[in-house]
């Protein structure tokens, strides 16, 4: 918790839920890249496009709440939370990949990568 917040300045990261082990997840990217198809006369100047959305994906490190606490799964499940305050909104993730790192002097965590579930 901070010493003082005038509320206006987001900050901070959130808790994601795998399994029945909660993380502190750290520095979440999380991208939707698109394919965009292009049309152009016989000039060779633009006329029309299209604008198709892609697999969502992104990395994210997680701290380990104990020492007991485990690298998830690949094929593990969370959900996400995306465009935090009034306009946020939930996305389910599958885990694709895990990586470990250890720190002198640093919490336990590990790296994972992850996709958007779309069913």
């Amino acid at each position: 918790m901070p010493a003082y917040s005038d509320g206006s300045a987001p900050f901070g990261s959130q808790i994601v839920t795998i399994g029945v082990t909660a993380y502190v997840a750290e520095k979440i990217a999380y991208t939707e890249p698109s394919t965009v198809v292009e049309q152009r006369d016989e000039d060779g100047d633009p006329s029309r496009q299209v604008v198709v959305a892609g697999f969502g994906s992104g990395t994210a490190d997680l701290q380990f709440a104990t020492t007991l606490t485990v690298v998830p799964a690949v094929g593990a499940t969370f959900t996400l939370t995306r465009n935090g305050g009034a306009t946020a909104a939930t996305i389910g993730v599958i885990v694709t990949e895990v990586g470990e790192a250890y720190g002198q002097l640093e919490i336990k965590k590990c790296s994972v990568n992850f996709r958007r579930r779309y069913n």
